[in-house]
């Protein structure tokens, strides 16, 4: 019963009026304007743009703008001011799933962002995206 009730919640948290992206090349257009703002340091701004197209209900996305202006300090610190982004790659997996991948370029080190972007029909959402240091996943295997 606990499994069921979860499953329910988790279910109705999900932000089923995502509003959807007509082709591939606009789901690539959104990865690289957010990436564009990412890279002059304003990645609030960026990520706000590809909001009404992201499955997670608006209380997440906010929880994430807050914890990413919490972690702000703390990689200004450590990796430098950003000096800009770099296209990676893109990949598909059949017909209904596109990951874009880019670096986002410190003066000391560079961060990952990876944008998974789904097609469930005619349209294309962006089912997750994430961002890390982990610079050494950017080499294909």
């Amino acid at each position: 019963m606990k499994i069921i009730v979860f499953t329910l919640f988790l279910l109705s948290s999900i932000n089923i009026h995502a509003s959807q992206l007509a082709s591939a090349k606009d789901a690539r257009n959104l990865a690289k304007n957010v990436m564009v703002l990412v890279g002059k340091g304003q990645s609030n701004k960026g990520l706000k743009l590809f909001k009404p197209y992201l499955i997670i209900p608006e209380s997440e996305f906010n929880v994430m703008l807050n914890n990413l202006k919490m972690q702000q300090p703390m990689i200004d610190q450590r990796f430098g001011k950003t000096v800009g982004i770099e296209y990676i790659n893109e990949e598909k997996a059949g017909k209904s799933f596109m990951k874009i991948t880019y670096a986002q370029k410190f003066e000391k080190h560079a961060m990952r962002w990876v944008f998974y972007f789904y097609k469930p029909r005619n349209g294309w959402v962006l089912n997750t995206f994430n961002t890390d240091d982990k610079v050494q996943l950017l080499f294909s295997k």
